[in-house]
C-alpha cells in the first residue's frame, strides 16, 4: 500500500497542474468568446506570478519540506494508517491547517505583504488561483509542514493537498462562468465558488470574511463566515487598489509600503508591531 501511495503522491504535481491549466485555458477562452472578460494583462500578469511563485516552492517542496514532513512523521508517537477513516481525518486536518495559515495571512502584516498579491486583482478568474507572490514559499509549506505530527503519512498529505488545490482553483471561477449563487445549504457547509469570491472583496461587509478552502467549518466555528449581502455586489481588489496589471508593483507594493513604516520609527516595539500586528496597525 505505501508502495502504491508513493507512485500516486509523484503523480500528484503533474495532475494537478495539467487539471488546473485546463480550468484555466477552458475558462479563459469562454469568456474570451463571451466577450465576459476585460483585464487581459491582469490575467497574464497572474500566470507570471505563479511562475514566481512556483519555481522556489518546488525546489523547496522537493529539497526540503518533504524531507521534513518524513522526519516528523517518524517522531510522532501516532500512526493513522491508510484506511478510509485517516483520509478523511487527514482532509480535515488539512482544510483547519489552511484556515490557520490563511487567517493569519491576513492578521500579521509581515504575512499579508506575501498574501496580497494574491488579492489584487480586480476581476475575478480561474487565473488568480495561480497569482501568488515571489515569497509564498516561506508561508505555504506551513499548511502541511507539521501535519505528519499528528500520525499522517506525508505522501498521504501530499495526495490530499493535490485534491485540495483543485477545489481552490475551482473557487477562483468567474461569476461570468458559474452561476453568482448556489444552494443556501450548500454554501452554509461548503465553501463554493460564490461565497470565496466574497473574500477577494474589499467592501467592509466581506474584509477578512470566508477563510476556508473546502469546508465553511471552520469559519462558521470562528466567526469568519458571510454570505452574499443582497444589497452589496462584490468589488475585488484590495481596499486601496494598485496597479494589477503591473507584475513588480503587485509583487512589491505592500512590501515598500511595510520598510517605510519600518523605517519611520525609531522604537523597536514600534517596528515590531509594524511587522507582526494586523495591517493597518499604528502606535
Amino acid at each position: 500500500m505505501a508502495t502504491a501511495l508513493q507512485h500516486y503522491s509523484e503523480l500528484v504535481p503533474a495532475l494537478m497542474t495539467g487539471a488546473a491549466l485546463g480550468i484555466v485555458t477552458l475558462e479563459w477562452i469562454a469568456l474570451g468568446l463571451s466577450r465576459k472578460i476585460n483585464r487581459h494583462r491582469e490575467g497574464v500578469v497572474n500566470v507570471a506570478s505563479a511562475v514566481l511563485t512556483f519555481i522556489p516552492i518546488f525546489a523547496l517542496n522537493q529539497v526540503l519540506t518533504i524531507a521534513a514532513m518524513f522526519g516528523l512523521y517518524h517522531l510522532s508517537p501516532l500512526e493513522l494508517g491508510l484506511a478510509w477513516p485517516s483520509w478523511l481525518l487527514a482532509y480535515l486536518a488539512y482544510d483547519l491547517s489552511s484556515y490557520a495559515v490563511h487567517r493569519l495571512s491576513h492578521r500579521v502584516r509581515l504575512l499579508w505583504c506575501v498574501h496580497a498579491v494574491h488579492h489584487a486583482p480586480q476581476e475575478m478568474k480561474a487565473s488568480v488561483s495561480f497569482r501568488g507572490s515571489f515569497a509564498d514559499f516561506l508561508v505555504t509549506p506551513h499548511t502541511t509542514l507539521w501535519l505528519p505530527l499528528l500520525g499522517f503519512h506525508p505522501l498521504m498529505i501530499i495526495i490530499v493537498e493535490g485534491a485540495a488545490m483543485i477545489w481552490g482553483v475551482l473557487l477562483h471561477l468567474s461569476e461570468h462562468a458559474l452561476p453568482p449563487r448556489d444552494l443556501p445549504g450548500l454554501r452554509r457547509a461548503l465553501i463554493t465558488p460564490a461565497v470565496h469570491r466574497l473574500h477577494h472583496a474589499s467592501n467592509p461587509v466581506y474584509v477578512d470574511k470566508n477563510y476556508g478552502l473546502t469546508f465553511a467549518l471552520w469559519d462558521r466555528l470562528f466567526g469568519t463566515h458571510q454570505l452574499p449581502a443582497t444589497s452589496e455586489a462584490p468589488r475585488y481588489g484590495l481596499t486601496k487598489p494598485i496597479d494589477s496589471a503591473n507584475l513588480w508593483v503587485s509583487q512589491t507594493d505592500e512590501f515598500a509600503a511595510l520598510w517605510r513604516d519600518v523605517r519611520a520609527t525609531p522604537r523597536m516595539a514600534e517596528k515590531l508591531g509594524y511587522l507582526f500586528k494586523p495591517p493597518g496597525w499604528h502606535p
